[in-house]
């Protein structure tokens, strides 16, 4: 909303970060902006991302270019000063929709790192029975308690979701998680929590917000995968939100994804809406 975007910008200023913006005016209109930012990854390298937009009446005038540019010549600094002899890189977003913005981030050399897939469920699909799990395995409720093993048996689970940790940023994943199972949207009644022994298997965890259902996680810990498991409770938990009337089921992956996530969703009725690639170029 124009509400959170103030509140952003104003953020940004406060941290005496103004200088990673750039606005493009023609006599006294705003015509475009672009802002850089930048985070750190597991396999050790610095990523510094440029974002633009350019309001449609101004496209196709090289406005894009030049603010690429700016930003890619501030990363440089940037790295110089902040992070002397580490390894960085550029990082630009456009999504399967944005053609300008995709012919100009190929013709800069950027290529695709990953994409991430918006997929939504279509509501006409036959669910299959939901399959037995396997010996030993059951579901069991949730509890506060749990949280700190929900949170390992997450964390572990995307360890090596890309090959050495590419794309992973670095950051507290235990702190995050916390925060987000204590968010009044969070309900353990839409945790389904597979749990071997005293041990947790794997997870799907669904959130509902406003009107829609979005399924926020659905992961297995690699000693227990192959054995039909997220399928399962991905399975029970689809049968139980329509069940209760709700109407809009989404959620969103990566396609590049090791485990092949995407095999899982499209063979339950869901359906991908939208494909956002996320660019990447050497430094």
């Amino acid at each position: 909303s124009l509400e959170s975007l103030r509140r952003y910008i104003s953020q940004a200023v406060v941290k005496s970060e103004q200088d990673y913006w750039l606005v493009v005016q023609v006599h006294e209109q705003v015509v475009g902006y672009s802002q850089v930012e930048y985070w750190h990854e597991e396999d050790g390298v610095w990523v510094y991302f440029i974002g633009g937009w350019v309001l449609p009446e101004w496209r196709g005038k090289s406005i894009g270019t030049v603010m690429l540019r700016w930003g890619e010549a501030l990363a440089r600094q940037s790295a110089a000063t902040q992070h002397p002899n580490e390894r960085f890189e550029f990082a630009a977003n456009a999504s399967s929709t944005e053609e300008d913005a995709t012919a100009l981030l190929q013709n800069e050399g950027y290529y695709v790192g990953f994409t991430t897939l918006e997929l939504r469920f279509d509501l006409s699909t036959t669910l299959p029975v939901t399959p037995s799990l396997a010996d030993g395995i059951e579901v069991r409720p949730i509890s506060p308690e749990h949280y700190p093993q929900l949170i390992d048996s997450i964390i572990e689970c995307y360890h090596n979701a890309f090959p050495g940790n590419r794309f992973r940023t670095t950051f507290d994943r235990v702190a995050y998680f916390t925060e987000k199972l204590s968010k009044p949207s969070h309900d353990p009644k839409l945790c389904y929590v597979a749990w071997d022994g005293n041990r947790i298997a794997g997870q799907v965890i669904l959130v509902k917000e406003n009107d829609e259902v979005y399924v926020d996680q659905v992961s297995v810990r690699p000693a227990w995968r192959r054995k039909g498991l997220a399928r399962a409770l991905l399975i029970r938990a689809l049968r139980d939100v329509l069940e209760r009337g709700e109407k809009t089921i989404w959620l969103d992956t990566y396609a590049e994804y090791q485990t092949r996530a995407m095999d899982l969703y499209q063979s339950l009725g869901f359906h991908i809406i939208k494909e956002f690639p996320r660019y990447r170029k050497t430094a």
